[in-house]
């Protein structure tokens, strides 16, 4: 209908009816991208809710499932500090069970996963423009990071890192269990160290002072994945409206 009115007003010469109907055609047009717009924008708002919900359903999951990794790293650091100041100093103190065990497992850096699967489809796909919120998105890019950044530096670290017991077979070994069943040597305080003899090992001495090392630097590295981890969780728990308590460690 407009294009016959628009022919017969070329034809007659009608110029204002011309641009009358020309002005309704882009009208039309320039009405039919807004509506397309607007329709976008707010299924990219629903898509947007999806996944923050999604995402705090899997940050939950995580929080449910995970141990205190902080404080039990915190423990074993403890004992090999200890057990260091009896051999590399001068000291005739014997090392207790729990130091001899934090040397047997020096070379453990086992630390709980904090990947979020909606995360790396995010990246994947190249839709984390879809959050609008600034501070999970900043949160979400951040944690990223430092996942990526602790995931390169454990797989580093673990080519480089020396297991104690099989490597000085003189200096450690483990006593006989009660019972076989679920014997757990290197956990369950079955270890027993030879303290004079690491003292005066110096091939022994640098490999557990280069675990010491490398177990700190991890250590710092995985703490800035839980703290990136719980600031997400905070910024979630905003954007949703949720009070509950985050975990901290």
């Amino acid at each position: 209908m407009i294009l016959q009115n628009l022919v017969k007003a070329i034809r007659e010469q009608n110029w204002f009816a011309v641009g009358l109907e020309l002005i309704i055609v882009v009208l039309g047009v320039v009405m039919g991208f807004q509506v397309t717009a607007w329709n976008s924008e707010r299924e990219d708002r629903v898509t947007e809710g999806h996944i923050i919900a999604r995402l705090h359903d899997e940050i939950m999951g995580l929080e449910d499932n995970r141990w205190d990794w902080a404080a039990e790293r915190a423990s074993t650091r403890e004992n090999l500090l200890s057990a260091s100041q009896k051999l590399f100093a001068e000291s005739v103190e014997n090392l207790t069970p729990p130091e001899c065990t934090a040397l047997a497992m020096s070379h453990i850096f086992n630390a709980p996963s904090l990947a979020l699967p909606v995360i790396a489809e995010l990246e994947s796909t190249g839709d984390l423009d879809l959050i609008v919120n600034g501070d999970v998105r900043t949160a979400i890019t951040v944690n990223l990071q430092a996942d990526t950044w602790a995931r390169e530096m454990d797989t580093a670290l673990n080519h480089e890192i020396l297991n104690l017991p099989p490597d000085h077979p003189q200096l450690f070994h483990f006593a006989a269990p009660a019972t076989g069943d679920n014997w757990n040597p290197v956990f369950d305080g079955s270890v027993r160290c030879n303290t004079d003899a690491m003292r005066e090992n110096r091939a022994f001495l640098n490999a557990l002072a280069d675990n010491i090392s490398k177990g700190n630097f991890y250590m710092t590295v995985m703490v800035n994945v839980a703290d990136s981890f719980t600031a997400l969780h905070a910024a979630v728990d905003l954007e949703l409206g949720l009070t509950h308590s985050v975990s901290t460690d």
